[in-house]
């Protein structure tokens, strides 16, 4: 009987569209095993051509580009504060008063031997300075003194440095204020100087563990020189009395292109375990039905798939990153899964049918699978690509597209490999040798060897059809662990546990920290990462210097003017990210201006003319001089077009408390007509970014995977079910990821987004499967659904696993992080699908239609007879009136 299209999407209990899918694979599956050598060459030559465009690969590696959202408000108060109040690195520079983060070379320095609590010793500071000459005298490509920043035509000094040169002995004695103090009349502040400093009395310090030496450089070329060969020159300092950790202005981003190629490594690591495993898993000890070449060929088409993505968006002109190098690992444990799939399929085929009705069978079941989790993988990354931040998109979009062109090449080239393979099967051929070689029924008379090692297949003519050789774990799942599950005890210790998993999770979820730290940049084992863990931990006290510019013109000189001003800065100084008892706190010209004017008139109220003729002669004054980058003048130097002041922050020891000092700084200052701004505010804005964009992220593929879902399984309830388990395992990933040491930041968004992919392959199937299941009982559904897809499923886990596992012993917390929120989507789709999803529809779900007389809705022994693992009852599967039996007359 052939139904027409309109019939089976009548009669069928499935939707119209999978019955299409299915008759169009069954027949483009007959077709490619009828010619399997243009769908084997041609994928190659593509993936060949395709990576030529290799040779344009650009590896981006700024952290301010891929790390910061591109809409990030600093980024405007940036440019702004650089327009108002320009500064000239050769004349009059001041690295407190920079609108970005300037060029340089810092180190930090600590004491060497543990009884040594402090740097502030003769010997100590005797070893800093003999570091500090060193550092100066590098000499290529030019002189320190040709490149260094200038103000009033000097080098810039390090405050603390300059301190130590006024007066020696006052250092060592510790005789000055902190963290700010005078030395040859000019202002100096001390608290990015000096860390781990302990008080004896208020602004008096005792000790400092930790000392800071700023060397400021021009924006050249030949200071970037001067940056990496004081790097490699230090390597050539040593002492037995301090330990001297660098940071160069560039640091980061040569971090960047170093983990970019230490993952090539990892990524032989990963090649190697995948495909030790694909041959493992597709081992029989029938040795003609068995398939460990296939394993190494299943791993071949998500490789080419991954050159042939990289190598067309390099020769497109996209950038590359390191947070990109992770999507190898990821698409080779997807090209895995679908590998299982389809051979899982094959597996249930009839031996003794021909190789163009098995190919046929095999992809009429698993590419209507495999395009299911192609399209919401896809689905999943293409969304993910609608964000802020450039490392993610760079990420989702090279993804999306492998996750395509590996679907391509498995339904193509992985398909023309299983035709060869099947016609090695069909000609009784062994698996390695490819030698003929007797069936098992016929080989009783050779020798033990012969039979153990050599020995397969079927004989001609015979029909196996229900005693096929069962996998041990399949049939341990339908005899074991299925029955295990469904007994009315686990499942409600199964809910029980559930019940606990949300409330460790949603727990988790709010003690999350957002962003990435900088430190989390960098190798391990690098200078960089230790000076930024010496940073965190030893100068935390003292925070960014914020400045608040007035952008527009103003009267300075009238009371009123002044009066709101000083309230403004009340109200900033009064937040609890200022330091009450910090000296100095505020640096404003007007304050200094003011008590110049009552020094010289008697009185700071004076006219329009009176004040700026006298601003004019104050900014001349050597202590006064800085203030001259605060002020912009308007025409004629008779107004002021813009100003600013900076407010010292303190205490700010995690990165919830520096997003909440910006955020806070931004309000009151917009609430009064000024802007905050602070270099740092590029990276933190990440903070206040990553979970909004998050959300809506997850927001629209959710929406996209209901739709999804409810055009795959046509039932309200499994959909609804699914998206319930999809938020579920968001949640726990979010919740315990920080248990584990990982933020939400742009790295962990990347496999919040995988992971509602993940979660679909892992909920859909078996929802799926439960509903296509001939089985009458709730019970022996969820029994007969587990037992047809619990081994994929399994499969695809180890796989996926398999896959990123190297990253897991990487040194670099971007790797390690990518590893672990990845393990524990898959952990947690893992358990939703086979544990919590199958008892939720043993209880609620659809129960199974009762109007079937056939053998196929009992369990027999606890199986059930079926063909495959997606067998829907189907007189003949074709597409319109096009079938495959009329084809496979043909």
């Amino acid at each position: 009987m052939v139904y027409s299209g309109v019939d089976r999407c009548s009669v069928g209990h499935l939707d119209c569209v999978h019955r299409r899918l299915h008759g169009l694979f069954a027949c483009y599956g007959f077709f490619v095993a009828r010619h399997p050598l243009p769908f084997l060459v041609i994928p190659v030559l593509i993936a060949g051509f395709l990576g030529i465009g290799m040779v344009r690969l650009n590896v981006e590696t700024s952290t301010e580009y891929l790390f910061t959202p591109t809409n990030g408000p600093a980024k405007d108060e940036r440019r702004e504060a650089a327009h108002l109040f320009p500064m000239n690195d050769t004349s009059d520079f001041d690295g407190l008063r920079l609108a970005n983060f300037g060029r340089f070379v810092r180190v930090i320095v600590t004491a060497k031997c543990p009884a040594t609590k402090t740097v502030v010793q003769a010997h100590v500071l005797d070893e800093m300075l003999r570091l500090h000459n060193f550092i100066r005298n590098v000499t290529f490509p030019v002189p320190y003194q040709q490149i260094c920043a200038k103000n009033e035509g000097r080098c810039v000094r390090d405050p603390l440095i300059q301190l130590v040169h006024s007066n020696r002995s006052r250092y060592l004695a510790l005789d000055f204020t902190f963290p700010a103090t005078t030395a040859e009349n000019e202002f100096l502040f001390l608290g990015e100087s000096l860390g781990g400093v302990r008080y004896v009395s208020a602004h008096h310090i005792g000790s400092a563990r930790a000392a800071r030496l700023t060397f400021w450089l021009t924006d050249s070329e030949l200071s970037k020189a001067w940056e990496d060969e004081v790097i490699a020159q230090l390597k050539n300092f040593h002492s037995d009395v301090i330990d001297p950790k660098p940071l160069t202005s560039q640091a980061i981003d040569e971090e960047m292109a170093a983990m970019t190629s230490a993952v090539i490594p990892l990524f032989v690591v990963s090649f190697t375990l995948l495909i030790t495993f694909a041959v493992v898993s597709l081992i029989m000890l029938d040795w003609v039905r068995t398939k460990p070449m296939i394993g190494n060929l299943g791993v071949l088409s998500p490789g080419l798939a991954v050159l042939a993505s990289i190598g067309f968006l390099s020769a497109i002109g996209v950038d590359f990153c390191n947070v990109v190098g992770t999507m190898p690992f990821l698409i080779l444990g997807i090209g895995v899964d679908d590998m299982f799939i389809i051979v899982q399929a094959f597996r249930h085929t009839k031996p003794e049918d021909t190789v163009e009705k098995r190919i046929s069978d095999t992809f009429a079941d698993a590419a209507v699978s495999i395009t299911i989790t192609s399209i919401t993988d896809f689905l999943s990354f293409a969304i993910g690509a609608i964000t802020f931040f450039p490392s993610v998109y760079l990420f989702c979009l090279y993804t999306a597209l492998a996750v395509i062109v590996d679907y391509v090449f498995q339904i193509t080239l992985f398909a023309a490999c299983m035709t060869y393979d099947a016609r090695r099967e069909n000609a009784n051929r062994h698996a390695v040798t490819l030698q003929v070689v007797l069936p098992k029924t016929e080989s009783g008379d050779k020798s033990r060897t012969y039979r153990l090692l050599c020995s397969g297949g079927v004989k001609r003519g015979d029909k196996i059809v229900a005693q096929q050789e069962e996998h041990l774990p399949g049939m341990i799942i339908r005899k074991f662990y299925g029955p295990f599950l469904v007994k009315k005890p686990v499942k409600a210790a199964v809910l029980l546990l559930f019940a606990g998993y949300l409330a460790l999770s949603l727990y988790g979820c709010t003690r999350v920290n957002e962003g990435i730290e900088l430190e989390n940049l960098a190798r391990d084992d690098s200078d960089t990462h230790i000076y930024f863990q010496r940073q965190a931990e030893l100068f935390v006290e003292y925070g960014p210097q914020v400045m608040f510019m007035k952008t527009q013109p103003a009267n300075y000189w009238e009371k009123d003017v002044q009066t709101d001003i000083e309230n403004t800065i009340s109200e900033l100084t009064s937040t609890r990210y200022v330091g009450t008892a910090s000296p100095r706190k505020v640096t404003w010209w007007l304050h200094d201006f003011r008590n110049y004017l009552n020094e010289t008139y008697g009185t700071a109220d004076v006219n329009r003319p009176t004040f700026m003729s006298a601003l004019t002669d104050f900014l001349e004054f050597p202590q006064y001089r800085r203030y001259k980058l605060d002020i912009k003048f308007g025409q004629n130097r008779m107004t002021i077009d813009a100003s600013r002041f900076l407010i010292q922050t303190n205490n700010l020891t995690n990165a919830n408390l520096e997003r909440n000092m910006m955020t806070t700084f931004r309000d009151i200052a917009e609430d009064h007509g000024l802007v905050a701004y602070h270099p740092a505010f590029i990276f933190f804005d990440q903070y206040v970014a990553v979970l909004p964009n998050t959300l809506q992220n997850i927001g629209i593929a959710l929406a996209a995977m209901l739709i999804v879902a409810v055009i795959i399984i046509p039932h309200p309830l499994c959909s609804v079910l699914i998206i319930l388990a999809i938020v579920s395992i968001d949640v726990g990933v979010v919740g315990i990821m920080q248990f584990w040491g990982v933020n939400l930041d742009s790295i962990s968004m990347i496999n919040l987004i995988l992971c509602i992919g993940f979660s679909v392959d892992f909920c859909a199937h078996i929802s799926y499967a439960f509903m296509v299941s001939r089985m009458k009982t709730r019970d022996d559904r969820t029994v007969d659904a587990l037992h047809q897809l619990g081994y994929p499923i399994l499969q695809g886990a180890i796989s996926t696993i398999l896959g990123t596992l190297p990253l897991g012993f990487s040194n670099t917390y971007i790797f390690r992080a990518f590893f672990k929120t990845l393990f524990l989507v898959i952990l947690l789709g893992f358990i939703h699908g086979m544990v919590i999803l199958p008892v939720v529809m043993s209880l609620i779900g659809p129960r199974g239609r009762t109007d079937d007389s056939d053998t196929d809705g009992k369990l027999e022994n606890g199986k059930r007879h079926s063909s495959n693992a997606w067998q829907i009852r189907k007189p003949t599967v074709g597409v319109g009136d096009f079938t495959l039996e009329n084809v496979g007359a043909g």
